[in-house]
């Protein structure tokens, strides 16, 4: 048992650590080298989002892929960690349909008002002109691959691997496991406004499955949370 829990500690800080260092160093390191340092200080926001919707999936697949592996290295059936699929379908409706409000409330209502106040009158508007001025086969991709990428893997590693474990190594601290993970869930997505409405998901999600035990639910309202959203900064 105790070499078990080491075994799930290394698991659990390879997986916390190697997403940040995934999106903070890698990402720029191969942005850069794509299009040159000074290009790159031009518009570093621009260039990172333009790249990182190809690099975002890969590195999802990479993520999940790790997880899995690790599931099978602790003898843990990704069934039981997925959950009930078909039974009580009008719960899983009502799932959806309550994580995908929430997530609409935060990044389509209260997040553009906040970057306005926060940076000031037209940030939000000069936000959605350099997300509309990407390459349309970006604009493609981001909208067909990056969403289902990131609501079916990052719950497999956030919620399905990393909260779980932090609830086991912590001796059964729920809520403590749940901040944990909504933690790293926001910085995963950048040190920006982003960040902490990015939690807020997190714990939301994170406090779903808790009560639940379902992880598909949570998968389809992160996706088409995304898909949304993106829509909504492309086109609305």
């Amino acid at each position: 048992m105790q070499k078990l829990s080491i075994v799930i500690r290394n698991h659990v800080l390879i997986l916390s650590i190697l997403p940040l260092i995934l999106n903070y160093l890698i990402t720029p390191v191969i942005v850069i080298s794509v299009i040159s340092l000074p290009r790159f200080l031009e518009d570093p926001v621009y260039y990172i989002y333009m790249h990182g919707f190809i690099l975002w999936p890969i590195y999802h697949i990479i993520l999940v892929g790790m997880a899995l592996s690790f599931f099978r290295m602790e003898k843990e059936s990704i069934r039981g960690i997925l959950g009930p699929v078909r039974d009580r379908p009008w719960f899983t409706i009502f799932m959806i349909t309550v994580l995908l409000g929430l997530s609409i409330l935060l990044f389509q209502i209260i997040e553009p008002r906040v970057i306005d106040l926060v940076y000031g009158p037209g940030a939000w508007e000069k936000t959605l002109i350099g997300f509309r001025s990407l390459p349309p086969a970006i604009t493609i991709y981001s909208l067909a691959i990056t969403p289902l990428t990131a609501g079916v893997c990052e719950e497999l590693v956030w919620r399905g691997y990393l909260q779980t474990r932090f609830e086991r190594l912590l001796h059964g601290r729920i809520w403590a496991a749940i901040m944990l993970q909504a933690i790293l869930f926001g910085l995963w997505h950048g040190i920006s406004i982003i960040a902490p409405f990015s939690i807020i998901i997190g714990l939301a999600c994170g406090y779903a499955y808790v009560k639940t035990k379902r992880l598909i639910p949570i998968m389809i309202s992160h996706w088409l949370g995304d898909i949304i959203g993106l829509i909504t900064i492309y086109v609305i």
